[in-house]
């Protein structure tokens, strides 16, 4: 599932931009293509950031619901062109479906925080090829 694009802001400035491709790869791993773009050519530094979840039993077996899997974020970057990453971890064998709750950041260095987009999420049963988006 296509997703983006992603914008992060600080002092009434973007500062990053990122979209990509999330997607089931052979049935085995829950994957993310990542392209994040620094707009700002300020020598500060962008990521992206991808929390893999996972819809099925719940632990307290009471009904389905969503757990985190795994988070992954990529290198960081400071180059303004679009620079291309892959995140990935393996599907839960009990689950029906996964998510990815994805967000562009900059990274602005001590004492200020990172800034990041808004999270989007896309997911997709196990049996598709492709992930599609669902609500949060």
């Amino acid at each position: 599932m296509a997703w983006g694009s992603l914008t992060s802001s600080y002092d009434g400035k973007s500062r990053s931009v990122g979209y990509g491709d999330y997607y089931n790869s052979g049935n085995t791993c829950a994957k993310n293509k990542v392209l994040t773009k620094d707009l700002s050519a300020d020598r500060k530094t962008v990521y992206s950031s991808t929390n893999f979840q996972f819809y099925g039993p719940s632990s307290g077996g009471t009904g389905n619901g969503w757990s985190s899997g795994a988070y992954k974020s990529t290198p960081e970057h400071n180059h303004t062109y679009y620079v291309t990453n892959y995140l990935s971890t393996g599907l839960d064998g009990q689950s029906e479906k996964s998510r990815g709750a994805i967000q562009v950041c900059v990274q602005l260095g001590f004492p200020v925080a990172d800034r990041c987009s808004a999270t989007n999420h896309a997911a997709s049963s196990r049996q598709t090829s492709r992930y599609r988006q669902v609500p949060s």
